[in-house]
């Protein structure tokens, strides 16, 4: 029975708006993963042995030295390419980790669930954080754009001030950084036509 052994840490995303960069326990506690058995089927264990904060349904493992996500319903030994670089770096005296983290779809909905339920300042202030939410971790973009993330801030835009528009603008050229969120914004043809009304605002500010 192969076995994998190595650092697990868990990073308190509960709350997309709220959460930070910084995996905890600063000393990971070392856990024993079955290379036979399917993730989903030790996950459970990862959770228990670090007393994460978050429902054990909507966790994901991913790797610190790669930011890719582990497929849950997949065995270790059958995703050994995504673990290569993993144990070279750590080899190389660097100590990687798995961590424990809230799942990409629970995210997004998370996301756009404060977008259409905010106003006031909550809602400038998540506009605010977008950015830097999707710079973060990049594999949310696209999950965004399949969510219809576009849909919920063209919505959002068109009620919104200039101030509102900008922090849009802002997440928008975020988006866009990566193919499928660049693909998705170009087919997108809603965003498409309110990027076009903005050019003829007499907002300066918006318009650049």
């Amino acid at each position: 029975m192969a076995t994998f052994i190595c650092r697990v840490q868990f990073l308190d995303d509960t709350d997309p708006f709220n959460s930070t960069n910084f995996p905890e326990p600063t000393r990971p506690p070392l856990f024993t993963f079955r290379e036979d058995l399917p993730l989903i089927n030790q996950i459970a264990g990862v959770h228990r042995l670090l007393k994460a904060p978050h429902k054990p349904d909507d966790c994901a493992l991913q790797l610190s030295h790669s930011g890719s996500y582990l497929d849950l319903e997949s065995t270790l030994a059958e995703q050994r390419d995504e673990l290569e670089g993993f144990q070279e770096d750590r080899g190389r005296g660097k100590k990687h980790s798995i961590i424990l983290r809230t799942q990409l779809s629970v995210r997004v909905h998370a996301c756009i669930e404060k977008l259409y339920n905010s106003t006031g300042r909550e809602l400038r202030r998540a506009l605010f954080s977008l950015k830097q939410i999707f710079q973060d971790d990049k594999d949310l973009v696209h999950e965004f754009v399949v969510a219809e993330g576009l849909t919920c801030l063209i919505k959002v835009g068109a009620e919104a001030d200039q101030n509102y528009q900008n922090y849009i603008l802002r997440a928008l050229g975020q988006i866009m950084l990566y193919v499928d969120g660049m693909n998705g914004l170009i087919s997108h043809s809603e965003t498409v036509q309110w990027l076009y009304s903005l050019v003829g605002s007499k907002f300066r500010l918006v318009v650049k």
